[in-house]
């Protein structure tokens, strides 16, 4: 009896574990280009959202060279359906703020719909540009682009 009791434990648990990883949000690769004339630093912000997608960016975000270019995925942390990355990055007074968003929204019939939101705020005479340049649909995954002008 103490077996059966064992076995429906570890069964109990692993479909608990398999169905949290089942309904964690979607991933987000993010492609971050500074093509301004200095290098960019990454800023650690102090917001919850900056916080959390610093912990669980991997590579974690730091500075880019003056035209060049760096990657890096940020998983969503527990259950959660909704999944987003919220970066900061200054060269010389130029700054961006570039927040991308994932959620499963529903309508009044039901209908559950996947949808991705990005925006991106500027200061210091910067352009920053924000393209969801891919999604898979499968899994609801996406890539974004942070441009820094």
């Amino acid at each position: 009896m103490k077996v059966k009791n064992k076995v429906n434990a570890v069964l109990l648990f692993s479909t608990l574990a398999t169905v949290g990883m089942a309904s964690a949000g979607p991933q987000v690769t993010v492609n971050f280009k500074n093509e301004t004339d200095e290098n960019a630093v990454y800023v650690r912000g102090s917001s919850s959202n900056e916080l959390t997608t610093y912990s669980n960016a991997s590579p974690k975000p730091g500075a880019v060279a003056a035209g060049a270019s760096t990657s890096f995925n940020v998983r969503p942390s527990g259950a959660s359906p909704i999944s987003y990355a919220t970066v900061r990055y200054q060269a010389g007074f130029k700054t961006c703020q570039f927040t991308t968003s994932y959620l499963m929204t529903s309508t009044p019939g039901g209908v559950r719909t996947p949808k991705w939101n990005r925006s991106a705020v500027s200061g210091g005479g910067a352009r920053c540009d924000v393209t969801v340049t891919s999604v898979n649909y499968s899994n609801h995954n996406w890539v974004v682009d942070f441009i820094m002008r």
